[in-house]
């Protein structure tokens, strides 16, 4: 479920020149997790590397280095093949990724995407690393009651309430996940392959083929028969 313009996330908006933003949670195995998002475009391209398991959100959580899209209309269908056709039916162009980590401790992605091409000003650029900071203690709870006050950090008021009532995990495609674990005798991985397969070919979200699998109007053993 999209939050739109929920708590500070509207900073990366008023302060950046972009048209959208979101952050999500990245699992050790890279499985992304929506938290939240500004509109429906940041939305969809959340959703869509989720469900996919691919795009420069998941490469910049795997690389722990800040990922910039010039054109999505332009990428490579080899650099992120599913990605990269699906993202050219959004309005986004440029796509800027920051991951949310500190050290070695990585828990998401900040994703700022805009309507027109090109990369994200130098000028700029601090403001958005002092965004991605504050969404990392955030996402953590590890934040107190003042901001550090780094340059332009100081636009981001109060961050520690930037989760609030936020849907952190996506309960029932992990119960989903179980339940084709137990259907298919086989890994979480795959598991969860089998569930993003079949929402991108039958179109539904990840979250609305989970909710089928968890009220048992979908079973995967029953579709390979």
């Amino acid at each position: 479920m999209v939050r739109h313009r929920s708590g500070s996330i509207a900073v990366c908006v008023d302060e950046l020149p972009v048209t959208g933003a979101a952050i999500s949670l990245v699992a050790g195995d890279e499985r992304q997790e929506p938290v939240f998002a500004t509109d429906h475009v940041a939305g969809e391209l959340d959703e869509l590397q989720f469900r996919l398991g691919e795009g420069p959100s998941v490469e910049a959580s795997t690389r722990c280095r800040p990922v910039q899209v010039t054109d999505l209309a332009d990428i490579s269908d080899s650099r992120w093949p599913m990605f990269a056709v699906a993202a050219r039916r959004t309005p986004a162009r440029g796509m800027y990724v920051f991951p949310l980590h500190a050290g070695t401790t990585g828990v998401g992605v900040l994703a700022l995407y805009h309507v027109e091409p090109g990369v994200l000003p130098t000028s700029d650029m601090g403001t958005a690393l002092c965004v991605a900071d504050a969404a990392f203690w955030a996402l953590l709870g590890l934040l107190s009651a003042a901001t550090p006050d780094r340059g332009k950090a100081k636009t981001v008021a109060a961050p520690r309430d930037w989760l609030t009532g936020a849907p952190l995990y996506r309960t029932e495609v992990y119960q989903a996940i179980g339940m084709i674990i137990a259907q298919l005798d086989v890994s979480a991985e795959n598991a969860l392959a089998r569930l993003r397969a079949h929402a991108f070919v039958h179109g539904p979200s990840l979250a609305e083929v989970a909710r089928d699998v968890v009220t048992r109007r979908l079973r995967f053993d029953k579709e390979e028969k």
